[in-house]
């Protein structure tokens, strides 16, 4: 319940970009690709996708379980959107390989994990500061 409460507050904080405008880049640390950097919106321009942004310290398991539903249910809702959740962590490293796991154990299907350790991603997102995890929605 404090999770769903969480989201739906940080929803009505309208982070994201202004309607009509063009994403920022979403760079980040690739967790299944052995610490690749890349942009993770740069192949969905034209695509839905539901960008996650999660501020690691905040992590816990009511928190992992919200984001195994989101992606489930995303690709339940449309079959073209994916999930893109990045995760803002001092010690990438680290965060990667225990991203690595929770990826295994929540078996996220339509989800692409990164990492990143730039406070200033975030506020180009205009994530909060105050809460676990950012959600926006980019329609394509």
């Amino acid at each position: 319940m404090v999770v769903l409460a969480t989201l739906l507050a940080v929803l009505a904080a309208s982070p994201g970009p202004e309607a009509g405008k063009a994403p920022p880049a979403l760079p980040a640390h690739l967790v299944k690709k052995d610490e690749m950097a890349a942009d993770l919106l740069a192949d969905r321009k034209e695509l839905p996708s539901v960008v996650v942004l999660v501020r690691s310290e905040k992590f816990d398991r009511p928190l992992a379980r919200t984001l195994r539903e989101l992606d489930h249910e995303s690709f339940r809702k449309n079959s073209d959107a994916k999930v893109l959740m990045v995760f803002l962590a001092a010690d990438k490293k680290a965060w990667r390989d225990r991203l690595v796991l929770v990826d295994k154990s929540l078996q996220l299907d339509n989800t692409t994990l990164g990492v990143t350790d730039e406070e200033k991603l975030m506020a180009q997102w205009g994530a909060s500061v105050d809460h676990a995890m950012t959600v926006v929605m980019i329609s394509g």
